[in-house]
């Protein structure tokens, strides 16, 4: 993970990894354009990657994908890799005002919050969500109709469980999991010469 300032410049993070020009395109446009964003994630995850090749919402098939219930978006218009400035805009506007999760058709997803945990938590949501909408998708191919959750009580899951704060909490078990499997990760090595 690196930290970067408005202009790109390296300020913090490892500060021996390269500034990935797409990922800055992108994540600069959507700070610039949302200020209630303090963190994004984003990567070409094998269930978003399929799922995103459809260019349409998660449906309400579940108790977990009603958490983002009203607060997805769909960015259909894929210009290639997004090293432009203005796909970066162009991406941002697509998220919109509100919405923290974003479906990028033909690329994969991205996902914002006020906290790096709450961006991480709604990003692993949304692949499992990508995941479980393919399966329901195949199993329905056979005839078996799904049922949508009704948009009241999607809402009202949403309501519950979709706030930052306990997006923020309930990311931190996870994170506990990660570190206890192996904590290399919370360590950055800097290789410049000073």
């Amino acid at each position: 993970m690196v930290r970067v300032d408005e202009e790109g410049n390296l300020v913090g993070g490892n500060t021996s990894a390269p500034i990935n020009a797409a990922g800055f395109a992108i994540h600069s446009a959507l700070h610039k354009a949302r200020p209630d964003i303090n963190a994004a994630c984003h990567t070409h995850s094998k269930y978003g990657k399929a799922y995103s090749t459809f260019g349409t919402p998660l449906e309400m098939i579940n108790q977990d994908v009603c958490i983002i219930y009203n607060n997805q978006a769909v960015y259909d218009d894929f210009g290639g890799v997004a090293i432009e400035k203005e796909e970066g805009e162009a991406i941002a506007k697509a998220a919109g005002e509100s919405n923290r999760c974003i479906i990028l058709q033909n690329h994969g997803l991205l996902t914002a919050g006020r906290t790096v945990d709450e961006a991480g938590y709604l990003f692993t949501l949304m692949e499992k969500s990508c995941e479980v909408q393919l399966l329901a998708d195949a199993a329905a191919a056979s005839g078996r109709e799904k049922k949508i959750i009704p948009a009241p009580e999607a809402a009202y899951t949403a309501s519950v469980e979709g706030d930052s704060d306990k997006l923020y909490l309930d990311f931190q078990n996870d994170l506990a999991y990660e570190i206890a499997m192996d904590d290399s990760f919370m360590t950055f090595t800097n290789n410049t010469n000073s």
